[in-house]
């Protein structure tokens, strides 16, 4: 459902527009769509209503940002700063949840604990490129310095973040493959 509201948008999105608004609606995308992924995956109600709230406070920030400031045609790397802090904490939940409620289920083959933890990885990463984007890209518009060297030091961070994105994405792969794997040998 997501990925076709995205796609609708970007689909009906002016070509002579900024990208810059897609990126918003992928940040809140991300973010309405992981909360409400945690949100069925949790199970004590505080750590919902702790969800709940992760998901209304990155809501808020887009809606300030982009509706009643309309803030700088910039990329809103704190708006990601945000929802890399909000995942993360629902991330710690769902680990507390696993560890805390031992069951004889192998973790290896139990497919949300591989998908949380590529996660983990990934919005760990993230939130600190997301940060350092922010100062960076303030720090050479403020002074007026975008020369090559500092579009290459972004270009550069921006690559990592794309490496985290990739490696994510292969451990997801890896445990699906893993999980089918141990399967078919237990049917067998």
């Amino acid at each position: 459902m997501i990925a076709t509201l995205l796609t609708a948008a970007i689909l009906s999105w002016p070509a002579n527009m900024s990208n810059i608004v897609i990126y918003d609606v992928l940040c809140l995308l991300t973010s309405v769509s992981l909360s409400l992924y945690f949100f069925y995956s949790l199970i004590m109600p505080w750590k919902k209503m702790v969800t709940l709230f992760l998901c209304l406070t990155q809501i808020s920030h887009f809606v300030l940002s982009n509706v009643i400031f309309k803030t700088a045609p910039l990329f809103d790397s704190m708006g990601y700063v945000i929802l890399s802090v909000c995942i993360v904490i629902m991330i710690f939940m769902y680990l507390h949840q696993i560890l805390s409620n031992v069951t004889e289920e192998s973790l290896s083959l139990n497919f949300d604990f591989w998908f949380v933890s590529s996660q983990l990885i990934y919005f760990l990463g993230s939130f600190i490129i997301f940060l350092t984007f922010n100062y960076l890209t303030r720090k050479i518009l403020t002074t007026e310095l975008y020369l090559e060297e500092n579009r290459v030091l972004l270009t550069k961070l921006w690559g990592v973040h794309n490496v985290l994105l990739f490696l994510s994405s292969l451990l997801t792969l890896g445990s699906v493959i893993w999980i089918a794997f141990h399967k078919k040998l237990q049917s067998s």
